[in-house]
């Protein structure tokens, strides 16, 4: 089959660890709508507002980037620091 595929938790091929007891039962509980979201489909990671490390945005709210957009992606997310 040609073309880029994205496998993850839905594929069962990305899998979490146990989450471990220290972590307060409402980080847990919010990790899960997390995860049980990317496999439903329900919740994208890559969906606006973003901005990049410059203040500007790149995705307006409520848009979810697409693959093509991902794999061209050439700038830093807010928050992430470029190495130095």
């Amino acid at each position: 089959m040609a073309g880029d595929t994205r496998e993850g938790l839905k594929e069962d091929v990305v899998q979490m660890g146990p989450y471990n007891e220290k972590i307060p039962a409402d980080v847990v509980a919010d990790a899960e709508k997390v995860r049980t979201g990317q496999i439903d489909g329900s919740f994208h990671i890559f969906t606006g507002p973003i901005k990049d490390n410059t203040g500007a945005e790149r995705v307006a709210a409520g848009v979810t980037m697409t693959d093509a957009e991902l794999l061209s992606m050439d700038w830093y997310v807010e928050g992430v620091e470029q190495p130095v």
